[in-house]
Parts: structure tokens; sequence; C-alpha cells
């Protein structure tokens, strides 16, 4: 997690799967899936279970999310009317109060974020990492075919032979920058945040 103010959720926010489903009158299976792609597509920011399940979610990043991006059409309605939850002590009217302030300052962290330009999209921050792994292999598979003019300013008359030479370092080139960019895969952060921005 960034130590940036704004990229920090609070724990009020962070609700369970089974929470949600109860406030929107819809499963639990239902909101998980919803969750599931939105962490995919969207990097809605979740905690994860020592299994690597979704154990929370941010509710007012998934409301959002679900605002900009669900389709109306595939929205899932209640199955049937729910009777009222029981009472609890922590349902009070300042416990009401406290969770809505939590969800403005949630909601608030977020707007600021896009403002700001401190937090990206999952999905473009991944597609440009992509883009510039495409690239570095390009560049370097270009390498063999510099042995000429390499060639010609050492004095070399075997050029095949620095040909085959630059292929190889080449090929080892690739694997060392394959090899970091999975270690930095292994060390993304288990909760899908949103990718703080440079």
């Amino acid at each position: 997690m960034s130590n940036v103010p704004t990229d920090v959720a609070t724990p009020e926010v962070m609700w369970t799967a089974a929470r949600i489903a109860e406030r929107d009158g819809v499963t639990r299976e239902a909101v998980l899936k919803i969750a599931r792609d939105l962490v995919a597509q969207h990097g809605l920011a979740v905690a994860r279970d020592g299994r690597g399940r979704i154990a929370a979610l941010n509710v007012v990043e998934y409301d959002h999310l679900r605002g900009r991006f669900g389709d109306p059409s595939k929205a899932q309605a209640p199955k049937a009317a729910l009777p009222p939850p029981a009472t609890d002590p922590g349902d009070s009217y300042d416990e009401a109060l406290r969770q809505k302030a939590w969800h403005e300052v949630e909601k608030r962290r977020l707007e600021v974020g896009d403002l700001r330009k401190t937090l990206l999209r999952r999905d473009r921050y991944e597609a440009a990492v992509a883009k510039s792994a495409a690239d570095m292999a390009r560049f370097i598979d270009q390498l063999p075919q510099e042995a000429d003019a390499i060639g010609r300013a050492l004095g070399l008359e075997n050029v095949h032979a620095l040909r085959i030479e630059l292929k190889k370092a080449a090929v080892r080139m690739r694997a060392k920058i394959a090899a970091s960019f999975q270690a930095m895969a292994a060390e993304a952060p288990a909760t899908d945040e949103e990718v703080p921005a440079e």
C-alpha cells in the first residue's frame, strides 16, 4: 500500500460481501462476482484472506465503480422481500452517522485521488506495462541487425560470428527482462489497490 494519504482506505469502508449483499438485497455470490470483475478490470480495493479469497472490499469504491462501469440491464433485483434485519446495538443513530461520515471521507479520498492524478486505473497501468515490455523486446531483437555496423567500426572480417553472438546476447537480455517483470508482478500488493501515479 502506498504512503500517500489519498491511497489509504479506512477500515470502516471495508465491508464483507455478505454485508453488501444484505444491504442491496442480493446474494453474496452476486456481490463477489461483481467484485471480482471490478478488481480485474478497474482495480477495486479488496482485502484477501490467507487463501487469497476476497474477505472485504471497499464499499464506497465498489458503489462508485458499479455506477460508472456497471451494466444496468444486468442489475440483479432482490429475489424476495427480505425481513428487516434484527436490531443490533451497533445500529444506533450515532453508529449510522459515523458510518455515513466514513463513507463520505472515502468517497472524497477517491475524488481527490482522481483530481490530483495520484491514482491510475489498473487496466490502463497494466496495458502500459505490457506495451513497454513489448517495445523492450522489439528493441532487443534488433540488436543482431547492428552486427554489420559494429563489425565495420571494429574492422572485423567475420561479421557472421558477431551476429550470432549478438543473437545469443539478445536471448539472454530478454530472459533477464522477463524474470524482472515476473518478480515485479510477484511483489505486487495482494490488496489489488489502485496503483499510485508517478
